[in-house]
């Protein structure tokens, strides 16, 4: 009732909504090697969400693996600016993002993973008059983080993730997430699992600064709007159950 009589009123404005209002937005956030992307693979199992990580669907687009729905013109677009060695702006960072909204996968919602990572992202995220329903930040130590990243391996055939650090102290409790046969991943057989080139200590130092810097004030945009969770995941991928039963009252109450 309360979105059809949303819908009416948009449209004796003459606005065209961009998304339906059955869609939920829930927005990912965290330091670099807190596990956003794992967690919202789980999330996006569990709650029927469709992930938009940005930065993989760039890396995709570059190794020819762009979603159906991108139009040959952003694929181009996205290639050319790459290859000139300049960064994605952010016009085409949220048509990114209205491209996979319009997957099947996304009927229900999206999970966005670390967007936007700027202001200027978020006024342009705000322009298209896309909801923020939920922030949910996740939030560890900075030096079990630091640990984390030093530990973190992905596959160079599909991007799965696994970590290879064991960390017990100070009240945190994680086990390595390692493929279930040693050098090979479980999801595409690649042996070619690798530490990620921005994985080395020198640039962890420097993603962190740059995410307080850029991103810690964007979290602080969104905490005077009320949207923000806060969760402390000291068990790892076994905290997940916990972050699930936490999330689900508060989409369902959007």
């Amino acid at each position: 009732m309360i979105a059809n009589k949303a819908s009416k009123v948009l449209t004796q404005l003459n606005y065209t909504s961009k998304y339906s209002f059955a869609q939920k937005f829930l927005f990912l956030f965290g330091a670099p090697g807190v596990g956003k992307g794992t967690y919202a693979k789980f999330l996006k199992k569990d709650l029927k969400l469709n992930h938009i990580s940005t930065g993989d669907e760039i890396r995709k687009i570059l190794k020819g693996q762009a979603a159906s729905t991108f139009s040959p013109a952003l694929i181009k677009e996205i290639k050319q600016i790459v290859e000139a060695g300049k960064l994605v702006g952010d016009d085409i960072v949220v048509n990114i993002i209205k491209e996979k909204l319009k997957e099947k996968e996304s009927e229900n919602g999206v999970i966005l993973d670390g967007f936007p990572r700027t202001k200027s992202q978020l006024d342009r995220y705000d322009q298209e008059h896309l909801p923020i329903h939920l922030v949910v930040n996740l939030t560890l130590n900075q030096s079990v983080l630091l640990e984390k990243l030093m530990g973190r391996r992905v596959c160079n055939g599909c991007g799965t993730t696994y970590n290879y650090c064991s960390i017990h102290r100070d009240g945190y409790e994680m086990e390595p997430l390692l493929p279930k046969k040693e050098g090979i991943c479980d999801k595409c057989g690649s042996k070619d699992i690798v530490t990620r080139a921005d994985d080395s200590k020198e640039v962890i130092s420097a993603r962190m600064i740059e995410y307080e810097q850029k991103t810690l004030p964007i979290l602080k945009l969104f905490e005077e709007r009320k949207k923000v969770f806060n969760f402390e995941a000291k068990r790892g991928v076994n905290d997940y159950p916990r972050l699930l039963q936490e999330v689900t009252p508060l989409l369902k109450n959007i």
